[in-house]
């Protein structure tokens, strides 16, 4: 199978990954660690990209890169090369699906950086107080979210680690992506970095 040693690892490796990202996507509905309102938490829960993104569709490439090793369908066609091919290609679709939601996290997380938190900026009105980042490089306007406490790093801290675990996840599929790309072309005897069954 021409899929490097590794390919069950990195299965591995994309559990716990796709489970921060539906736990960081949950911190989400508690700003500040505080039970508001639904009309207060912020667009980008809703949006889940934690959840359905960076979490439950890297599920499926995790669990396929998982078993690539062990599948060995080549005797339902009675040609190893062939069978061999049919399940790099089969990590070939699951790779897309995992890019399609990991880029789908990390544009989450690198707008919601952009954007802001949502925060109680007075007059009884909760809002997006900041504009094009500015918030980012000048701690100045930080004071203009009255409320809840220490939600501007809150929300810096849960959007850059979710940007993180969504860019690890990438680079995992994306080159599964290639490794499985080039298993589907070439027989498993032309890859040398290939697994070789004893």
């Amino acid at each position: 199978m021409c899929s490097t040693d590794c390919t069950q690892c990195l299965g591995l490796a994309l559990l716990p990954l796709a489970m921060m990202s539906i736990f960081l996507n949950s911190l989400l509905f508690f700003p500040g660690m505080q039970f508001v309102s639904s009309d207060k938490i912020p667009d980008e829960a809703w949006r889940f990209g934690g959840f359905l993104g960076s979490g439950i569709l890297i599920f499926f490439p995790a669990v396929v890169y998982f078993r690539l090793k062990n599948f060995d369908c080549w005797g339902c066609f009675n040609h190893p090369a062939f069978g061999r091919s049919l399940s790099n290609f089969n990590a070939v679709i699951f790779s897309c699906v995992g890019i399609l939601g990991s880029a789908y996290g990390l544009l989450i997380a690198l707008f919601a950086i952009y954007r802001g938190p949502k925060c109680f900026v007075g007059a009884d009105k909760w809002e997006y107080p900041f504009h094009k980042g500015n918030y980012v490089v000048d701690l100045k306007f930080w004071k203009d979210c009255k409320s809840p406490p220490h939600i501007v790093p809150w929300h810096l801290s849960i959007f850059i680690i979710q940007g993180l675990v969504s860019t690890t996840e990438l680079v995992i599929c994306t080159s599964e992506l290639i490794t499985g790309l080039l298993g589907t072309i070439f027989a498993s005897e032309k890859c040398p970095w290939a697994y070789r069954e004893v």
